[in-house]
């Protein structure tokens, strides 16, 4: 294999050249406002982003309703390392700096998600099972998201082998009556219909010691995506609406209660995957004129619904703070999804037509509670010590009909998979240091442990109908009903550490080396033929270097990063010799790259961000069965990316100010997901992305007008060769025009 070390320290060296030698322009820095303070909760407290020794990316919540981006999919070039995979049955495949195997079907036996989600600090979604569902969460209930980047074991526990992406809601206050309203529209190119969103919000001091704020929104989403079949214009257009409330009691000077909920849901007409005409396998069309989907009347529309609740209890004992963190959250997805490219030719025999729709169910509750204490023992070490517990119940089940393909009739019924009745748990338990010792007041060295244990109980699944007999068959059914799968109990444990040595080079200067690993849980095959009965956690291991500073009298921030992780029994969608797929732990991969962030104001008004990260992630070790060999690199992952972002602030007249501003995104190559079929990856080509804004703000009143995706391109997400729909793709969304009003009391 090629040696890439001199390509890493090339990249290095322009790293350190770019934190070091911007101090020659510093008198052009004098006349420019310094930039605003950035506080993170990265390590379970408060701390100014530039003081954290992980690499961590911010997005505020007032920047994307600023130009109305609601989706992940709409704003992951913001981030560093970010990728993002939309595939079938609502799912979102996320990774950061590579650390994927692509997107995979929801649902049992699926390896989890590498990347963990958290609300408010408390764990969102599942650890197990497949269960990739990402909220897109209406930036208008969010104060920031933080994302951090590299593996976050320790203090996070599993499914955070890659990263973590925590949403932070807005926190009432007590200092005054204030609220929010904003209502806007946009159009997209070749869309069937304007789009609006209609958002407020209030913050209501109750009495001295207790606030409460409350926040909720409307909006629609047009859509852009035509069914040529039937005819439909518009079929992906949705329709979201959902609200935040939160309340903070001060019942003393020590003890503190916050209570909050968030209630959010999404109803769409179809998903947002396009067929070219004529559909492409292992190619893509250079230009696409309408994007186009749907072969089957009914099938892509989806619900959601996302809930999120959670009390946190702060109580300060004399130097020892004790945070309890109770939090449930769950979410539901009702999907129609189109197997007639797979199965349209099993269905025309029985049913006499080729309409093969899928109507998934899926629903998803968990339950966490997390006790920690906090102290400094002494002016030289900070202690922090806690315990974990979550209980999660997942529920999965689909029907199979079969359909007249133009008109939508009903023609049969296959039959259903269900283990609804009686479903998969998952209950973890956990308990984690970490110690931060101040060697001196400029170096510290941070250590940390956590000792995690799992059980999973899983029911039998039932199969009835033809989809047993027929469909599914010997060996696994031989009659209907079908109890495919026999009960079973998973125990298991994982162990992560995590070892930071940071040292302040100026007060304004911290340079750090981490070393922190990861894991994903295990899991069963649910006596899948000839499968092992289980499968165990993959890990990671991150081998990190940074540097974050202020220069230039703190006009200037920079957070520079190089990272090699090693990735270790990874988890797999692999296949029996009688081609029934199972999730097995086979192969290795690395993921090595440098990360480059800065944030600038040269002179007054104008403020300028720019990222840029190289990232090579790529398999070490050969995996059987899906044409993985040593060199091959991981889906979805671009080995150059970056961001440019200039905005520029300026007064008009008397207390009326205006700005502009824009944003460049690049996304380079990548390769989707492994197939099992043939050593033939899709290629998705690279794309930039040029959103454009401005705005204005008057007294208590602005008024923003935005262009995203200006020059309309049809850049590629995710889709093609080796997912389950090998003709769709997902782009990205075409120009969008709009505007939006504000006022605030």
């Amino acid at each position: 294999m090629v040696s890439h070390t001199p390509v890493k320290l090339g990249l290095l060296a322009l790293v350190c050249s770019v934190s070091f030698t911007v101090r020659a322009s510093d008198d052009a820095g004098q006349e420019g406002s310094t930039l605003q303070e950035v506080v993170v909760t990265a390590q379970k407290r408060e701390q100014a982003l530039q003081d954290v020794p992980i690499p961590v990316a911010v997005i505020s919540g007032a920047a994307l309703t600023e130009n109305n981006q609601v989706k992940l999919t709409d704003y992951y070039t913001q981030v560093p390392g970010l990728s993002v995979a939309p595939s079938t049955q609502s799912t979102q495949t996320l990774s950061i700096r590579g650390i994927t195997t692509g997107a995979v079907p929801n649902g049992p036996p699926a390896p989890g998600p590498t990347v963990g989600i958290m609300i408010d600090g408390v764990p969102f979604g599942g650890t197990g099972g497949g269960d990739t569902m990402v909220p897109d969460f209406d930036p208008g209930d969010l104060a920031r998201i933080e994302v951090l980047r590299g593996p976050q074991g320790t203090l996070y526990g599993a499914s955070s082998l890659g990263g973590l992406i925590n949403f932070v809601t807005q926190d009432p206050s007590t200092d005054a009556i204030h609220g929010r309203l904003e209502a806007g529209t946009d159009t997209i190119y070749n869309g069937s219909e304007l789009g609006y969103n209609a958002r407020g919000s209030v913050n209501l001091p109750v009495t001295s010691d207790l606030a409460v704020r409350a926040s909720g929104y409307a909006r629609q989403d047009a859509g852009y995506i035509d069914d040529p079949v039937l005819g439909i214009d518009g079929i992906n257009a949705d329709k979201s609406y959902g609200g935040h409330l939160a309340a903070l009691w001060t019942v003393s000077d020590s003890f503190t209660v916050k209570l909050s909920a968030l209630y959010q849901q999404v109803r769409g007409g179809g998903t947002n995957d396009v067929t070219p005409n004529p559909p492409a396998i292992s190619g893509f069309p250079a230009t696409l004129g309408d994007l186009q989907q749907g072969y089957i009347r009914g099938v892509g529309p989806y619900f959601r619904k996302t809930q999120g609740y959670n009390a946190v209890l702060t109580d300060k004992i004399g130097p020892v703070t004790v945070t309890s963190l109770t939090g449930y959250n769950s979410y539901s997805i009702h999907d129609e999804t189109d197997n007639t490219y797979s199965l349209g030719s099993l269905t025309q025999p029985f049913f006499g037509v080729t309409g093969t729709p899928q109507y998934d169910h899926i629903s998803f509750g968990r339950f966490t509670e997390e006790l920690r204490i906090a102290a400094s023992l002494g002016s030289n070490l900070d202690l922090l010590l806690g315990g974990f517990y979550s209980h999660a119940v997942d529920r999965y089940k689909w029907d199979e009909y079969a359909t007249d393909p133009f008109s939508g009739a009903v023609a049969g019924y296959w039959g259903t998979f269900n283990e609804n009745s009686a479903p998969i748990t998952y209950t973890d338990y956990a308990g984690f240091a970490d110690l931060t010792y101040h060697v001196t007041d400029r170096f510290d060295v941070q250590f940390g442990g956590r000792e995690s244990e799992y059980d999973v109980v899983g029911r039998s699944w039932i199969y009835n109908g033809l989809i047993a007999t027929v469909w599914v068959g010997p060996p696994i059914c031989t009659a209907s009903p079908c109890v495919a799968f026999p009960e079973y109990t998973l125990k298991q444990n994982a162990f992560t550490y995590l070892f930071t040595p940071s040292f302040k080079i100026t007060p304004d200067i911290m340079a750090y080396a981490r070393l922190a690993s990861g894991f994903r849980e295990g899991g069963e095959n649910a006596g899948t033929p000839d499968a092992p009965a289980s499968f165990g956690p993959d890990k990671t291991r991150d081998y990190d270097l940074g540097l974050k500073g202020n220069f230039l009298e703190h006009t200037l921030s920079v957070d520079a990063s190089v990272y090699y992780i090693d990735w270790q029994q990874l988890q797999l969608p692999l296949f029996t010799p009688l081609n029934l797929s199972y999730t097995g732990n086979a192969g290795s991969a690395k993921s090595e790259g440098v990360e480059l962030s800065v944030e600038s104001k040269p002179v007054q008004g104008l403020t300028v961000a720019a990222w840029i990260a190289y990232n090579e992630a790529e398999l070490t070790a050969y995996v059987p069965s899906i044409y993985g060999y040593p060199g091959d690199p991981l889906p979805n992952t671009p080995r150059f990316s970056g961001n440019f972002s200039p905005k520029y602030e300026f007064p008009l007249w008397g207390p009326a100010t205006g700005y502009v501003a824009g944003t460049i995104a690049f996304v380079g190559a990548r390769e989707d997901v492994f197939s099992q079929a043939s050593p033939e990856r899709q290629y998705l080509p690279p794309y930039s992305k040029t959103d454009l804004r401005a705005g204005t703000q008057f007294n208590d009143w602005t008024v923003n007008v935005y262009v995203n995706n200006l020059t309309d391109k049809r850049g590629i997400i995710s889709g093609g060769y080796g997912n389950a729909e090998p003709f769709a793709f997902y782009l990205i969304q075409p120009r969008t025009v709009g505007i939006s009003v504000a006022k605030t009391f």
